[in-house]
């Protein structure tokens, strides 16, 4: 039986994975959207309201697309010591009891990725396998926005959080744009290039970051907290900072319910926000979270800012 290849959708970066696929002779189902459905069956299927909705999401749109013949499906695994990690083990689980056969295989971002690669389809030679870790990372950057604001008239907000709550637009509620529409100005630090190469990028290197900036905030964010804390959490300190220092005027923290790195960093964000004056927005993403509830909260959280801004300026 030829290998059908499929994964759940990750935000902008799903046609990454489908020219990657083709690249290396796999037939790839495309995933769809995640949806009330999708995350409905993932919730059904992984039976716990405590794991958080990308882990459900990602399961329904395993789930969608076993049923459209896939049988094998890629789970990312780069996330430290979040339990996130240990998903695709849980997933796997759930697809044999609803007795499907498609294997689930854990994909590193990073150097890692040509060997996992080749753990999935053993016929793939090294050279291939990197020469097309090689092309990924070329599309990754070519298709990345990750510069810094330039206007200095909008209101300018950062995003920080849970990666796949900030990166996939189906489960934000198209957030970015959302605000965007409301004329803000919107950045993002943790992108899918930032995991290919974090030293590189916390260096300053591999972004349009300010590099003195950004090494400031690094060292600030170890006096708030000097250990890992898993997922994304340290990240959401460390950016949190470096967005008060560059004069945004708020940072909005992205989580899924009940993601325990993030949860753990909210009071240090909490404190951030006092320490340096910017205003922290928390929104927690889950299965009943309400489009119109969160329209106006964004609403409100970007007309506080605009009118902080008009009274800065003295107008």
């Amino acid at each position: 039986m030829s290998m059908k290849i499929s994964c759940p959708p990750f935000g902008n970066y799903t046609p990454l994975i489908k020219e990657l696929s083709d690249y290396l002779g796999w037939e790839f189902i495309i995933p769809a959207p995640p949806s009330e459905k999708s995350v409905a069956l993932g919730t059904k299927h992984l039976a716990s309201e405590l794991m958080c909705l990308p882990a459900k999401s990602t399961l329904g749109s395993m789930i969608q697309a076993c049923e459209l013949g896939a049988t094998d499906l890629i789970m990312f695994d780069s996330c430290g010591l979040c339990r996130q990690k240990a998903y695709w083990i849980l997933q796997q689980r759930a697809l044999r009891k609803l007795g499907y056969s498609a294997t689930v295989h854990p994909v590193r971002l990073g150097l890692g990725t040509p060997r996992d690669i080749q753990a999935i389809d053993p016929s793939i030679p090294f050279w291939k396998a990197w020469c097309g870790f090689i092309k990924a990372i070329r599309w990754v950057f070519e298709h990345e926005k990750g510069a810094e604001v330039p206007n200095d008239s909008q209101v300018k907000i950062g995003i920080v959080g849970e990666i796949y709550t900030v990166l996939e637009p189906a489960v934000n509620k198209n957030l970015i744009k959302k605000l965007e529409k409301m004329g803000a100005s919107v950045h993002n630090f943790l992108t899918l290039s930032y995991f290919i190469s974090e030293k590189f990028h916390l260096k300053g290197w591999m972004s349009h970051a300010d590099r003195e900036i950004l090494q400031m905030a690094m060292r600030k964010s170890h006096e708030y907290f000097p250990l890992e804390i898993g997922g994304h959490g340290n990240e959401a300190i460390t950016f949190a900072i470096y967005y008060a220092l560059k004069k945004f005027d708020g940072v909005i923290h992205l989580l899924p319910f009940p993601c325990m790195p993030e949860a753990t960093v909210s009071p240090v964000l909490d404190d951030i926000s006092r320490d340096f004056g910017i205003p922290v927005m928390r929104l927690i993403i889950d299965t009943h979270t309400a489009e119109a509830g969160l329209d106006t909260r964004l609403e409100a959280f970007v007309d506080i800012l605009e009118r902080k801004n008009r009274t800065r300026k003295g107008e």
